[in-house]
């Protein structure tokens, strides 16, 4: 019988719109166009926050414009500021370029078209022009008051690429630019929200994005249009610039906490402008501040409710504090507490017989009153029902289950690949045949050679099976990566990820040829598939589960996993999970904790998750009435939903520290993590972009520039809908 699901889900509850102001610029109407007084160019203001600022007598935060460069020059220093320009290709056909000369050094840079190139502003930056008139955009940013980020995409049918990012971003900071190079497109925000919005650009033209940095990343999609505002036809594309702008906490504040850029400008005394002229009057630095709180988005923004955690679907909330954030676990719910894991064995061994304690004096009767009776150590006491009993191996070609028998628990050697000994690579395969025909559900692990912790998993779900009460079948692959496995490493014998080569090729290099062969020789005989991973080498990951939540079997599958985090998932290309949901084949992904080890907290959540799925498949019947000791053996009691995840990136390399832990709900600006250099100084400091929880860290002080930091989850608000496509930066 179908089994009810257990624990809650949970969202955040966030109505308030993230989108504070939209506009569509144009060029003859919004752009502010003047002559160079060296009559060399010219400059066209696209955009420029706070409004009203001058630049050219003004302190100001950004100014987005476009310049048209007739003949050499030398750029104005601009003190404070960072300067990014961008070449735009020549109407003409033209290969036009910048060689840029920085503080009168010998070697020169060259700036090609569509490549963004960032420099210190306060440098004297000589440019000598190549094929002029060259068209560039022109990007300058206060660098104590925040970063901006740039891309330049080609937009197409479809609207994304092999990794799910060109035309698809989440906008994190206060501000997003988009800049139309050539073509039509239609801008979507938000789409899964009720204060959705879009808007229809052309070439030449420029959407301003402003939106609360406080509240969640708002998603936004990017399709080629014709000029009719028609998407979909294949042969439409277009190129875009985006630059996302984020505030930082200004070095120049009375106090770094809670300062915002309206606080920033609020605070000068003295206006000094972005060009060293004299400072202002008293009269005009109180008008500026004046101003700059009316501007700035914290000053814009009404006052905001904190957002709260709800129950999904009307379960009930269970371990849940006032404030709405998970109430601490007590010291024994600890995953790898040493404490913990005594206290239990403390619990689960038997007063030692007479004789026994004779054969243990001998030892142990010295050290007493010296020692803790918790450094004795105490052998386990395992019951025979805890470890599988299968019959030997037989070898295959391939998997038929129709080829094994019923009421039976077969194992088998599957040949998968010729090693450089021309010998079989073969694949370990547990087959759970029961009395009865039914669907066959598929549980792999080790896709990753040292992610473990579905090993055990398995066995503990074959040693559980009594297949005369069995409808249907079980087919378990304890290691799927047999090459990594033996050598302790994640990838495959070739040095690359099985898990982004899937389906496969049947005539390719080694991974590929791997995949395809797991794919057809194996795979395809499930009608379900649960694929067991960890977190890889440097890592560390809570309990969670990938799903694609639009997907209603998948929803229930990841559900009845009661993880401490569902992540919702649509699929990446390459994975397993996507290519045997290509097949029809229902799936999820679970990620039990960390590599290279077995943690049996995560291992006991993990196998009884696949015992729901089952019970709920009508496949096998678990009887649960577990008692209030027993309580947390069946899993987290409640599961928060995350809309989307991405991974926070160390700019720099040196020595990491990471201070959240996983399944650690944070805020926005707190701060997570911190490089050193080998000196001990520090060097980088990382806050959050925005609120959401912790779903994986990096456990690896030795970071190189470009490492990932922490692996954070945009908790589900109650109002959006979840999006059709929804891919990590991984």
């Amino acid at each position: 019988m179908s089994r009810n699901i257990d624990g809650s889900i949970l969202q955040v509850d966030s109505p308030e719109p993230t989108l504070i102001q939209v506009e569509t610029l144009n060029p003859g109407q919004d752009y502010q166009t003047q002559c160079w007084k060296n009559g060399l160019g010219r400059t066209s203001e696209i955009s420029i926050y706070p409004p009203e600022k001058d630049y050219r007598k003004d302190s100001f935060f950004w100014r987005l414009s476009k310049n048209e460069i007739d003949a050499n020059f030398n750029f104005p220093i601009m003190l404070g500021y960072e300067c990014t320009n961008i070449i735009l290709p020549s109407e003409h056909g033209t290969k036009s370029t910048i060689h840029l000369n920085h503080r009168g050094e010998e070697a020169s840079t060259t700036v090609k078209p569509l490549f963004p190139y960032s420099w210190n502003a306060e440098w004297a930056t000589s440019c000598k022009v190549t094929n002029a008139p060259v068209s560039s955009l022109q990007f300058l940013i206060k660098r104590d008051l925040g970063t901006a980020q740039f891309s330049v995409d080609k937009i197409g049918q479809p609207v994304s690429n092999e990794s799910g990012e060109t035309g698809r971003k989440l906008i994190l900071g206060a501000f997003a630019l988009v800049y139309v190079l050539d073509g039509h497109v239609r801008i979507g925000l938000d789409e899964n929200s009720p204060q959705r919005q879009s808007r229809f650009l052309s070439a030449g033209q420029a959407l301003y994005v402003e939106r609360d940095a406080d509240a969640s990343p708002t998603s936004m999609i990017i399709q080629a249009s014709d000029a009719n505002d028609n998407v979909g036809s294949r042969d439409q594309d277009a190129t875009v610039i985006t630059i996302q702008i984020t505030e930082a906490k200004p070095k120049g504040a009375a106090s770094t906490i809670g300062t915002t850029v309206s606080d920033y400008f609020a605070l000068q005394t003295n206006n000094h402008s972005a060009l060293n002229t004299p400072a202002a009057t008293a009269s005009s630095a109180a008008g500026m501040a004046t101003s700059a709180e009316g501007n700035a988005p914290s000053r814009r923004r009404e006052p905001r409710r904190k957002g709260s955690l709800v129950v999904y679907d009307d379960q009930p909330s269970r371990n849940i504090s006032q404030n709405g954030a998970p109430a601490k676990s007590s010291s024994t719910d600890n995953i790898g507490s040493e404490e913990a894991s005594t206290a239990k064995q403390q619990q689960q061994q038997q007063p030692l017989s007479a004789q026994q304690q004779q054969q243990r004096r001998n030892s142990v009767s010295m050290l007493r009153g010296k020692i803790d009776a918790t450094q004795i150590y105490e052998p386990p006491n395992f019951f025979l029902t805890q470890d599988t009993d299968v019959p030997p191996p037989v070898v295959r070609d391939r998997l038929v289950v129709e080829d094994f028998p019923k009421h039976a628990i077969s194992t088998a050697w599957i040949k998968m690949v010729k090693q450089g000994l021309s010998e079989w690579l073969r694949l370990p395969v547990i087959v759970c045949r029961g009395t009865e025909e039914g669907p066959v559900v598929g549980i792999t692990a080790a896709v990753h050679g040292n992610e473990l912790n579905g090993v055990p998993c398995i066995h503990r779900v074959v040693s559980a099976i009594d297949v005369n009460k069995l409808h249907g079948t079980v087919v378990a692959v304890p290691c799927v990566n047999v090459s990594g496995y033996l050598k302790f490493t994640r990838e495959f014998a070739d040095g690359r990820d099985l898990n982004r080569q899937f389906p496969g090729q049947e005539e390719g290099y080694a991974s590929q040829i791997y995949c395809y062969q797991l794919m057809n020789k194996v795979i395809s005989q499930f009608n379900y598939l649960i694929d067991l991973h960890t977190a890889s080498f440097g890592r560390v990951n809570s309990y969670y589960v990938r799903a694609d939540m639009n997907d209603p079997t998948s929803a229930i599958m990841a559900r009845l996993q009661q993880p401490q985090i569902v992540l919702h998932n649509s699929g990446q290309d390459g994975t397993l999970r996507s290519a045997a949901a290509a097949r029809g084949i229902r799936a999820i992904t679970v990620e039990i904790g960390n590599p290279q080890l077995f943690q049996s907290q995560y291992v006991q959540w993990s196998y009884v998750g696949v015992m729901r799925i089952l019970d709920h498949l009508d496949m096998y019947t678990v009887n649960y009435d577990p008692t209030a000791e027993d309580q947390v053996a069946l899993g987290p009691p409640s599961t928060i939903l995350c809309s989307k995840g991405f991974w926070i990136y160390t700019k720099t390399g040196g020595i990491l520290e990471v201070y959240p832990g996983v399944n650690t709900i944070i805020k926005k600006d707190d701060l997570i993590a911190r490089i050193k250099n080998i000196f001990g100084n520090v060097v980088e400091e990382y806050y959050a972009p925005c609120g959401g929880i912790v779903i994986g860290r990096s456990s690896n002080p030795v970071a190189m520039s470009g490492d990932r930091i922490v692996h954070l989850g945009i908790i589900k608000k109650k109002s959006d809908t979840l999006p059709k496509e929804a891919k990590e930066n991984y």
